[in-house]
């Protein structure tokens, strides 16, 4: 009998709504995260089963979680990462308290159900759960529960690869955030995510000059003026669009989801942007418009400290993210033909991180797309290209191919919930969650 055998699925289901209710109660908001509790939390229930870890702290409270279940060293180690910090919840907008860990009519409540303590559960509960059956491994598990992630990952991924490069180095895979099976309204079918690549964030800001005076004499060419022209020019202007072959794919394969008389040209999208009555209606739809085109949202405004003060300088921060293959330089020097205006400087916040990409062909990317399948007969298996960042860029940069993926079943209502109100997840996907991700391990990495 397989050691495997001896797992009790419905009460590893149950541990793990138990486990994840008590992390979604640990207040790790980032700022100022306060990942060290988290990491601690995460550590004791690892001991218990035998398994040690080590925390890393990148500043006083930020830590950062290292475990490793080791295998035979036959095959290359799979990373298993997760962030341990969350984003701002408002209470004044939840229906329940945010870090209450509340069960109601099926679903778990918190801030970091979806993005993403619950995958980390995952991961934790499907190593334990090897660990406690005695399952021989042919490569290492390496468990990494990472800081600062929603925030640029510079006191975790981030500083694990630079201060701790031997953590990452070596690894052939590592399994992270985005990724997930869904349905929308009309749809044939379920579309399963497995995410391969994302768009690199390039952040831009822009800082107009001018004469400073008093509020009640303003003049055409205030620093503030110039910088709301300026703007108003680049929200305006459209860059070229680009379908990249991984975009291509994503969509040819998810129009075998719509309805027979909404597919028309979606299966050579490249061609069918030309079509000005398409274009409209493709770019129509945010994060359609986002994979076809470098984006510019304005997120930062700062002008004068006081009402009646006309400021002798005014700026604007963007929020860039470029396609693969988008040159940052050519980027910037666009931004500044469109801008057209000598006291409006143009400048990069930081510099770009070079975008990269996992293939959809790796042995590792056929099993989540068997697990998907198990998971859901009727899902497409999509690779996606992430619109917004993940840490997958750090451990990509490092050589190991990164992937997002979580078996998690979910309608259109659950899938608005990340950074939203009431963020939560059911209890059936977490049950129904532990064992696909425990099967899946046992496929990649069992003997």
């Amino acid at each position: 009998m397989s050691p495997a055998a001896s797992l009790d699925w419905a009460a590893l289901g149950d541990e793990t709504v138990q486990v994840l209710q008590d992390y979604l109660r640990i207040d790790t908001t980032n700022p100022p995260g306060n990942e060290t509790v988290g990491a601690r939390f995460l550590a004791d229930l690892l001991s218990r089963d035998g398994i040690q870890s080590r925390l890393i702290e990148s500043a006083p409270g930020r830590g950062n979680l290292i475990a490793r279940l080791p295998g035979d060293g036959t095959e290359r180690p799979l990373l298993l990462h997760h962030h341990i910090d969350v984003v701002y919840a408002d209470r004044r907008y939840w229906s329940v308290d945010p870090f209450g860990g509340e069960i109601r009519d099926g679903f778990l409540y918190g801030r970091g159900a979806l993005d993403m303590k619950s995958v980390g559960i995952l991961q934790l509960m499907a190593v334990r759960a090897l660990k406690r059956a005695e399952v021989p491994l042919k490569r290492d598990l390496v468990l990494l529960a990472t800081a600062d992630e929603e925030a640029g990952s510079v006191y975790g991924a981030r500083f694990l690869s630079e201060q701790h490069p031997e953590v990452i180095d070596g690894a052939e895979y590592s399994l992270g955030e985005f990724g997930a099976i869904y349905t929308r309204p009309g749809w044939r079918g379920y579309a399963g995510d497995i995410s391969i690549s994302e768009k690199t964030g390039f952040p831009i800001r822009l800082t107009a000059r001018g004469t400073p005076g008093h509020g009640s004499m303003p003049w055409p060419d205030t620093a503030v003026n110039r910088l709301i022209r300026a703007l108003g020019r680049l929200l305006q202007a459209e860059r070229p669009l680009r379908v990249i072959p991984e975009v291509h794919a994503y969509f040819s394969r998810l129009a075998t989801l719509l309805p027979e008389g909404e597919r028309t040209g979606w299966d050579d999208l490249e061609a069918s942007l030309g079509d000005p009555q398409f274009r409209q209606k493709f770019l129509a739809d945010p994060h359609h418009a986002a994979l076809v085109r470098t984006t510019f949202a304005v997120t930062v405004l700062r002008g004068s400290d006081k009402r009646n003060v006309i400021p002798p300088e005014a700026a604007a921060e963007i929020d860039c993210r470029l396609l693969a293959g988008d040159d940052p330089d050519e980027v910037l020097d666009w931004v500044r033909r469109v801008v057209a205006d000598a006291q409006v400087t143009v400048e990069a916040i930081q510099p770009a991180k070079v975008p990269t990409l996992s293939p959809p062909d790796t042995p590792l990317y056929k099993m989540l797309a068997e697990t998907i399948h198990r998971r859901e007969p009727r899902a497409v298996v999509l690779p996606l290209v992430v619109t917004g960042f993940t840490d997958n860029w750090v451990f990509r940069r490092h050589g190991v191919q990164a992937y997002g993926f979580a078996p998690f079943v979910f309608g259109e209502a659950e899938l608005y919930r990340v950074h939203g109100n009431d963020e939560r997840i059911s209890l059936e996907n977490l049950r129904a969650g532990v064992r696909s991700y425990t099967e899946m391990l046992l496929a990649v990495a069992g003997v």
